[in-house]
């Protein structure tokens, strides 16, 4: 088979550390490649040079040939070779709300971020093509700003699929998606391997698509092994969930109060949709809560409006709705005794401080409930952030910068500074996309270990194997109304 990339002796060193290699490697027309390796092992650095994004070391050789001829500069090569990653979902998040689903897969004709150019009669025919494969033609026409995370993520997908690329790189583009879209999208995927290229980074068995044919493994930027699907992706499903030993005990929380958070007659509209519906819910102390929903049932936005990051909207019939939480307190209050994980805070907190700061110092705010450090940290502080840095697998790492980080890593980061403070109540939005199996292993254990200290907790999440057992209350939502809100052994999963 026709070679499309060969890489040899490829080095890339970032802040005096090696990120990857040196590694030589070849891609050949029809090998979908899964490649896995645990949180900082290089797979989105080596996607990252695939593709041509960063220049690697002197030394090392890049060359690529799509049918014209072997080349080594990258001038055209990224029109040929589409990525969807957790970065692009991070951009269009932050930056472009009020862009359209149908834009953005537009965009994908022109790798830009946005549609700059007129899209030809041809283009937009083949964007109403994979608008009907996915089905999102009620997405096609949406703010981006008003899009759940799985949401998002399928115009990505959709985006990526658009121009018919040679190659197409997938860095945990299943991440977010429930489970009837994650099947829908693995189905559109098979189907792309008859005319693509597939290279898909995952950390998860099930998250890889069945044309996959060949995987390898990376660790520490090394290629450690490489070969036949079966052979390589039987490791990663044998992974031990063994956790990693821990002897710092979760501060025994007391909550000497009535009422953890209370909801009433709770609705949000968000450029003229509505996300919210009249919600009335309490979280009382010793209730532990998972909140379930597909794609766009409203779970996020319901956690923002717990955060006071989406106001509730002044309703005709109801009034305006009103939120308490932790017995009364002001929002200002709160916000330090409120621990919070999801992927739409993590990417705001690191770019709204350019992503030079330190994991430390993004542990250590958390005990403020602040976006970095205005001030010098106290030694309770300064001795926290060590010991649960250390809890999550990062020892030695406080000083590293989050631009430096994995995804992975950057997200252990922010586990750490969630719970350290010994949080009043605890906001998790799938904290455990993104980590390696055994992570996410520790992690489920040190999120239920906070639980059975006293922590209430609002766990958001679509995969069964991240759920904790300290679950008793569920609350499930369905195009942003109440549909089932009680006991966890009264509801029963569809």
């Amino acid at each position: 088979m026709h070679t499309l990339i060969s890489l040899t002796d490829v080095t890339v060193t970032r802040g005096g550390r090696t990120l990857l290699g040196p590694l030589s490697w070849t891609l050949k027309r029809g090998d979908h490649v899964a490649v896995t390796g645990a949180n900082g092992a290089g797979k989105t650095t080596f996607l990252t040079v695939v593709r041509g994004d960063i220049l690697p070391d002197s030394g090392g050789k890049r060359v690529y040939d799509f049918g014209q001829g072997a080349q080594t500069s990258v001038l055209g090569i990224r029109q040929r070779i589409a990525m969807v990653s957790a970065d692009m979902q991070d951009f269009y998040d932050l930056h472009t709300p009020h862009v359209t689903g149908r834009n953005v897969i537009l965009a994908g004709f022109f790798d830009t971020p946005i549609l700059y150019d007129e899209p030809t009669s041809e283009q937009e025919d083949a964007a109403a093509r994979i608008v009907e494969v996915l089905a999102l033609h009620e997405l096609a026409d949406s703010q981006v700003g008003t899009m759940s995370t799985g949401q998002l993520r399928k115009i990505l997908v959709a985006r990526g699929l658009v121009s018919h690329p040679d190659v197409l790189l997938l860095d945990e583009c299943l991440d977010g998606l429930d489970a009837p879209s994650r099947n829908e999208v693995l189905r559109l995927l098979n189907r792309a391997g008859e005319w693509t290229t597939l290279i898909c980074v995952a950390h998860r068995a099930g998250d890889v698509p069945e044309c996959i044919n060949h995987a390898m493994t990376l660790d520490h930027g090394h290629l450690v092994a490489q070969g036949r699907r079966e052979d390589v992706l039987s490791a990663l499903q044998s992974q031990a969930p063994a956790l990693v030993a821990c002897d710092m005990p979760a501060p025994v929380i007391d909550l000497n109060m009535e009422y953890l958070l209370r909801m009433e007659h709770v609705s949000v509209v968000r450029d003229g949709i509505r996300q919210l519906h009249s919600i009335d819910w309490e979280i009382l102390p010793g209730e532990q809560w998972m909140v379930v929903g597909a794609n766009g049932a409203g779970k996020s936005t319901l956690l923002k409006v717990i955060l006071s990051e989406v106001p509730p909207y002044a309703d005709d019939e109801e009034g305006v709705g009103h939120i308490h939480r932790l017995g009364g307190l002001t929002m200002d209050e709160a916000r330090p005794l409120i621990g919070v994980v999801s992927p739409d805070f993590q990417a705001r907190y690191a770019r709204e401080l350019g992503w030079e700061v330190t994991a430390e110092e993004t542990v250590m705010s958390g005990y403020r409930g602040s976006v970095g450090m205005l001030d010098e940290p106290t030694s309770r502080e300064k001795l926290g952030a060590a010991q649960w840095l250390e809890m999550v697998g990062l020892a030695g790492l406080g000083d590293q910068r989050l631009r430096h980080m994995s995804y992975g890593q950057q997200r252990r980061v922010f586990l750490a500074r969630a719970m350290a403070p010994g949080p009043r109540l605890l906001l998790l939005d799938e904290p455990l996309s993104g980590l390696d199996s055994v992570s996410r292993a520790f992690m489920r254990e040190r999120i239920q270990e906070v639980a059975a200290s006293g922590t209430p907790l609002v766990l958001v999440t679509h995969h069964a194997d991240d759920r904790v057992p300290c679950i008793n209350r569920i609350l499930e939502l369905d195009k942003g109304r109440v549909k089932f809100c009680g006991l966890a052994h009264k509801y029963v999963m569809g």
